[in-house]
């Protein structure tokens, strides 16, 4: 037998399984309240699993924490699996239990392994069952439950997962003593982001309370389940609902409540809490995906309250599916799409040595992460704004159809080249031909409606960095000279979200994403802004379009905007510090000099903005 010692020197690998038991048992009662480390040297980060072992076991390996046997050689380094172990692969429970074994071994080496709950995690444990796959539930069958599992009409394993998962199962006994974030140094990780929601909270409450929460929500479940009020196989759906309706007490005083409402009544108060809500710490994907412009102050003022400077997020994979930073590097990206035959990405990790970031990729090594210095989005065959220039530029047009919107008639154009095919607005309405960039300027070019304006548009965007305006070029169709402008697929514009009644589906919010298009609107002095040209894309990013009758003289705001309280944010703010007339030389062609000092102007008035 081991002695009781844990030290890796006293204890031969022949009895290896038995030390890392303990070991695991001895660091979950030493810090069964802890979520903060420090003085670690070396921590490795893993995004979203989803059962893909190979790639996860290629990460442990190619990072050094394993031996071609899977024990630990990691010493002291920490690992932190960010959640998502779960759902959509197929070998799910062979990660699970190396994590579980690796728990104990990295204890005894003095690292640690610290597996988070995830969104995936959070819907096996509370009947959410909608991304296992067959696969995932086989390996849970066995011989003897194969029967009971055809009886309920539920594939081979089902409910031997539910036992396992169950609150005093052995999986689910180990996931609800998993916290859902927690700080090493100065580093946050969590599954999904930190929003608003977080300001105020520490990360102790955060912990204590979505536990609680998740706890409470599978309890129930298991108790409606055998209580005969649900079934095995019922959908999360169902489950709430009969939920709902067994909490509330009847209004007859003679008819007694259900002798579940207890459990009913748990339920639909924990589907209140955090890990439940779509901007809680598992679910909520802003700190990925909404515009730096907004979404900094909105990291930074969480991250103060909960004790860090720095966040490690999973949950959204990357566009590109390598690990990047952004939001003024205080946010790390890891989920690169690990389960290729699902997202098409890589196995990779975050490596953070002395406070240093650095990302491994598999067959790449370790390299600087990736910096989004910009919102991004799913561009058209990964094009960059260069390529898609000089693609709207050249490609040849296969068709031509007139869009029947305003009294300019734009047309929509489909080009194609090299099998790539990308489709694209037209418009060439020009009131005011006469006006020169150097010309003699008239008050009445103020209220120019002008194809060149798109373009000009175009250009301040992305000086501005802020990534709202479709790529623009100027460019002749039959023999026409226009404006080309990328047409934004299946996107919809205000005007259907309101009329059609549409859910605004995402994590960025609304207002901030309107303050952006208000300072825009105000900066370039649009007398034209109007819930037409206004689009949302799939992921509802905002964008603009139709800046045609922009770009006037004037001072002060346009009058639909005189009224509203202008938002400019300190990012916002830095960037209209490029406003200046040599960084607006590439407007020149657009714009007349009255024009860019107009928008100077403007944009110094801007600055000065609460």
């Amino acid at each position: 037998m081991c002695p009781s010692s844990l030290s890796k020197a006293r204890c031969p690998r022949a009895c290896a399984w038995l030390c890392g038991a303990l070991a695991a048992l001895a660091a979950l009662s030493a810090s069964a309240q802890s979520y903060r480390f420090s003085n670690v040297d070396r921590v490795v980060a893993i995004g979203d699993v989803h059962g893909a072992y190979p790639e996860f076991v290629q990460v442990l390996e190619g990072t050094g924490l394993v031996d071609a046997n899977l024990h630990w050689i990691g010493g002291r380094t920490h690992l932190v699996q960010n959640g998502d172990v779960f759902s959509r692969g197929d070998q799910a429970l062979k990660v699970v239990e190396l994590l579980m074994r690796l728990q104990g071994e990295a204890a005894a080496a003095g690292g640690a392994v610290h597996p988070l709950l995830g969104n995936h995690e959070v819907m096996s444990l509370t009947g959410d069952l909608r991304y296992i796959s067959p696969g995932e539930f086989a390996t849970y069958a066995t011989a003897d439950g194969a029967a009971r599992d055809h009886a309920i009409g539920a594939r081979d394993g089902y409910l031997e997962r539910m036992q396992a998962l169950a609150p005093e199962g052995r999986i689910g006994r180990w996931l609800l003593q998993r916290p859902v974030m927690i700080t090493i140094n100065d580093d946050l990780f969590v599954h999904g982001g930190v929003s608003d929601k977080l300001a105020g909270q520490t990360l102790e409450q955060v912990n204590a309370n979505a536990i609680r929460d998740v706890r409470a929500f599978a309890a129930g479940w298991q108790a409606l389940i055998n209580g005969g009020a649900i079934k095995a196989t019922d959908d999360f759906d169902h489950i709430l609902a009969v939920a709902k309706a067994l909490a509330v007490t009847p209004a007859d005083p003679l008819v007694p409540p259900s002798p579940l409402q207890g459990h009913a009544q748990a339920i639909t108060a924990a589907v209140k809490g955090l890990p439940f809500q779509s901007d809680g710490p598992v679910w909520y994907r802003g700190s990925s995906l909404c515009h730096p412009y907004t979404e900094t102050e909105v990291a930074r003022a969480a991250l103060r309250s909960l004790g860090a400077q720095r966040v490690v997020v999973g949950h959204t994979p990357t566009l590109d599916h390598h690990v990047s930073l952004r939001l003024e590097r205080q946010v790390a990206r890891i989920d690169t799409g690990m389960n290729r035959a699902v997202y098409e990405g890589r196995p990779a990790a975050l490596v953070i040595e002395q406070g240093r970031m650095r990302a491994f990729h598999a067959g790449e090594g370790l390299a600087e992460p990736r910096v989004e210095d910009h919102r991004e989005w799913s561009r058209p065959h990964g094009m960059s704004d260069a390529q898609l220039e000089e693609f709207l530029l050249n490609a040849p047009v296969i068709q031509d159809e007139t869009l029947d919107l305003g009294v300019t008639k734009p047309r929509r154009l489909t080009l194609e080249r090299g099998g790539t095919r990308l489709r694209a607005v037209f418009k060439h309405f020009d009131s005011d031909p006469a006006i020169r960039p150097s010309g003699r300027w008239e008050r009445r070019f103020d209220r120019a409606d002008r194809y060149q304006y798109e373009i000009a548009a175009y250009k301040l965007d992305r000086l501005l960095g802020l990534q709202m305006v479709p790529v623009s070029v100027q460019r002749r169709v039959d023999g026409v000279q226009g404006l080309v402008q990328y047409w934004v697929e299946d996107a919809h514009n205000e005007t259907d979200r309101i009329q059609q009644k549409l859910q605004y589906d995402s994590d960025c919010s609304f207002v901030r994403q309107h303050q952006l298009i208000n300072v825009f609107d105000v900066l370039v002095h649009n007398l034209d802004r109007n819930t037409g040209n206004i689009l949302y894309d799939r992921d509802w990013q905002v964008w603009m379009i139709d800046h045609t009758r922009a770009f006037s003289t004037e001072q002060g705001r346009p009058p639909e905007l005189r009224k509203v309280p202008i938002v400019v944010s300190p990012q916002m703010r830095a960037a209209l510090e490029t406003v200046t007339e040599a960084r607006l030389a590439p407007l020149a062609p657009y714009l007349h000099i009255r024009q860019i000092r107009a928008l100077v102007s403007r944009a110094q008035a801007l600055r000065g903005a609460p």
